[in-house]
């Protein structure tokens, strides 16, 4: 039955979606199934217009449907055509990124997304005993160590990773990809930070103590309960969400352009917030 012939018998003209839209949708079903997978090509437009019976510029609007929601890629010339792509996680991202901007988020609202995410995270994975998850863990936190006396804008990265790989290996895809939608912006306020306080040595101290966080975390996601994971995780991130929006002043929107819009507080207050949490 041609393609069009199944719009007519589903819906009244007034409410028939457009062709474009509805080929888009059924070609986005293929892939979504895995009946077209990353790096297919899709037939000739001739064919595609045969098969759903659609003029070529009701074909080509459809492709460039899909191709704005990065589902394929479109090349010009002979040997042209359009291409099943992976979804770009990074593109997606960004606009995230751009979005919560535009609506005004706040790193207080970042980290309390995190919190939200992060701690069950933890649990899954104690619950789990992963032991591919665990080794990745001990191995970002040796290179945190070496990390923080050679590189410390690094430190900062593998401290946003360090979340990154709890979600990864949790077993909760859900989890992971909302995650994943806001971790650049965790990346970029860590670096902010660090650049920060790069000449203040009590932070030194605050650094070590995070990797002895880090380390206690993953001890209790290997021998202690999901329970006990949980919780020392969301008081960890707790406790680290009050050091570093301390650093802020202003109402610290998130700026994923450029830097962080609140403006840093002095060094000495930073050092005497860290003291008293010590």
């Amino acid at each position: 039955m041609p393609f069009t012939a199944k719009l007519k018998s589903t819906a009244p003209d007034a409410r028939r979606p457009k062709a474009a839209v509805a080929v888009a949708a059924e070609l986005r079903r293929q892939i979504v199934t895995g009946r077209l997978k990353p790096g297919d090509k899709l037939h000739p437009e001739n064919v595609l217009q045969s098969e759903f019976a659609v003029s070529r510029p009701t074909l080509r609007e459809a492709l460039r449907l899909l191709e704005s929601e990065s589902l394929i890629t479109i090349s010009r010339g002979k040997h042209g055509g359009a291409r099943v792509t992976s979804i770009d996680l990074g593109a997606l991202t960004s606009q995230v990124g751009v979005f919560l901007q535009l609506e005004g988020a706040t790193l207080p609202d970042v980290w309390l997304a995190r919190t939200v995410l992060e701690p069950p995270a933890a649990g899954l994975l104690a619950a789990s005993r992963n032991s591919e998850a665990l080794a990745a863990l001990d191995a970002n936190i040796s290179s945190a160590l070496l990390a923080s006396q050679q590189d410390l804008i690094r430190y900062a990265d593998l401290s946003a990773e360090f979340s990154m790989l709890l979600t990864r290996h949790c077993g909760n895809k859900t989890i992971h990809l909302l995650a994943s939608l806001i971790y650049d912006i965790i990346r970029r306020q860590h670096e902010h930070v660090t650049e920060r306080t790069l000449a203040d040595a009590n932070v030194d101290k605050l650094r070590r103590d995070n990797i002895r966080s880090r380390q206690k975390a993953v001890e209790l996601m290997r021998t202690g309960t999901p329970a006990e994971a949980e919780d020392y995780w969301r008081k960890h991130l707790q406790r680290m969400r009050d050091l570093v929006l301390f650093a802020y002043k202003g109402p610290m929107t998130i700026d994923v352009l450029s830097e962080p819009a609140g403006a840093p507080r002095p060094i000495a207050a930073i050092r005497h917030r860290v003291r008293a949490a010590v």
